[in-house]
Order: C-alpha cells, then structure tokens, then sequence
C-alpha cells in the first residue's frame, strides 16, 4: 500500500491504478463518469484507492477527456444604470443557482473584454445587438444563446419575453387604461418588436424617470415596484426574470450544446 501522508499534489493516476490493481485506462474511465468500461466491484476499488491516497484528478484533464469544460459564458453589455444592474443581479443569481444544480458553472464577460472566449461550452449574449452578435459568432466554436435580444436567424437559440402575455395580463388588471414601462436592457432589434406588440413604451434610461407617463404601469421588471418616485401609480408585475424563464434558457443549452434537431430556436415565455 502506498503512503497515505504522501502529499496530494504528488499521487499520480499510475499510483491510484497500483493501488486497486487496475489499468490506468480503468482509472481514467472512472474518474470521466464512464461507468460500463468496468464492474460496481472495480469502481468501488478505484474509489476507494483515490481516497486513501488523497488524490485529486486535474480538472483540466478532466474536462480535455471529456470534451467539455462545464463553463457557460454570460456576455452582458456594461450596465450605465442601477436599474439595469438590479435586474442584471437578478438573472445572474438565479441562472447562477440553476446552473450550480446541474453541475455546470457561470462565467460573467462584458463586451469591453474580448470577443473570444476559451473554455466555455456555451456563451450567452444577453440584451446583444445583432452586428455584435454575429462578430462573436464569427469569433467562436462553441454554441451562442440569446437573450432578450432578435437575431434573425433561426439557426441560433434565443430566448425573450412574451410581451403578448404582458399586455393580456394588464388587460386583464387595468383594461385598456396602462402603460408599459421598461427598464433599459434590450437590443434595438428586440424594442422594435416588443413596440410592435405593446404600442407605445417606455424604456428607462439614466434620467428616465420623470418621463414614466401618468397613471397605471405595467412592467417586467421587479425594480420598479419600489421606487419612490412611482410610489403613487398603480402597477402590475409580469416579472420576466422567473425560474420557467430560466429553464428555458437551460433546456437551449442542452439542445444547444447536443446539437438536437428542434422545430425553432426561438423561445417566448
């Protein structure tokens, strides 16, 4: 038996097969997750030698052999307000958790830094102007998703808010009497439909408050339901950050990154 005070960072993979009396091929199944390259008692050896030896596989390694590094790109424009940096907060955090559930991790860019990503499986390009969309496209080999952003091609995922359940559900509270207020974090392409939907509404930038039209609002974005400044309107949340938006997103990567055959890309929820 090998020396268990050896230090971590000595042990090697041929000295974990040694221990079990395995291959080094077996082992390195093992630690992959390929399970039917070798028997539940061969497993449990293998097992049990890593953790008598204290050994710890390079995840690097890990992810070459497998093809994947279990990173997900989240590509953001640089936020100019605290409302966008609210929401961007929150989509962050809860994209964050989803992703931690499924094993896989969350790396935030913005468009300042590089175009080209590297050890990333997928990169999501959120609120993306189509001409920036594509150059990213051209730049990487890995599956792009967008997000509240209109690309016109049904070759690449996308996933945005459907505006036609917004404006029902402020029907249905206000009647006709509302309107609808956003906070800024659309690419143009997008608030040109979400106008074609809605009619005339209003996108919040650094000093847009005072320009918030008088009466009922309604809006996506949880930010505005406490702000002061409209503490005297009616308002209806038709919050666009959820955890069914978020899997939705989630089950784009999978598709994505699978390359499965599906009847459109594009995903209103």
């Amino acid at each position: 038996m090998q020396d268990s005070n050896k230090e971590i960072n000595k042990v090697t993979i041929k000295e974990v097969a040694q221990e079990a009396g395995v291959s080094v091929t077996t082992v390195s199944f093992i630690l992959n997750g390929i399970t039917d390259k070798c028997s539940l008692e061969t497993r449990q050896k293998v097992l049990h030698a890593i953790n008598i030896l204290g050994y710890r596989p390079s995840r690097v390694a890990q992810c070459f052999a497998r093809g994947k590094s279990d990173n997900i790109i989240l590509l953001a424009d640089k936020h100019k307000t605290v409302l966008q940096q609210a929401e961007s907060f929150r989509l962050v955090r809860m994209l964050g958790k989803a992703l931690e559930r499924n094993k896989l991790n969350l790396i935030i860019r913005t468009y300042l830094e590089a175009i080209y990503v590297d050890s990333a499986d997928a990169i999501i390009c959120a609120g993306t102007e189509e001409e920036t969309f594509r150059k990213i496209a051209a730049e990487n080999f890995v599956p792009l998703l967008a997000v509240d952003s209109r690309i016109h091609d049904e070759l690449f995922f996308q996933v945005f808010q459907d505006f036609e359940t917004v404006m029902k559900a402020g029907g249905e509270r206000f009647g006709g009497n509302f309107s609808v207020v956003l906070v800024d974090m659309y690419s143009e392409s997008c608030k040109k439909e979400i106008r074609e939907v809605c009619g005339n509404v209003t996108f919040l930038s650094e000093h847009g408050l005072e320009n918030v039209p008088k009466g009922n609002i309604v809006t996506v974005n949880e930010s505005l339901m406490n702000l002061p400044e409209l503490a005297d309107r009616e308002k209806l949340l038709v919050p666009a950050i959820t955890e069914r938006r978020v899997d939705a997103i989630l089950d784009c990567y999978y598709k994505a990154v699978k390359r499965e055959t599906v009847k459109t890309h594009v995903v209103r929820i």
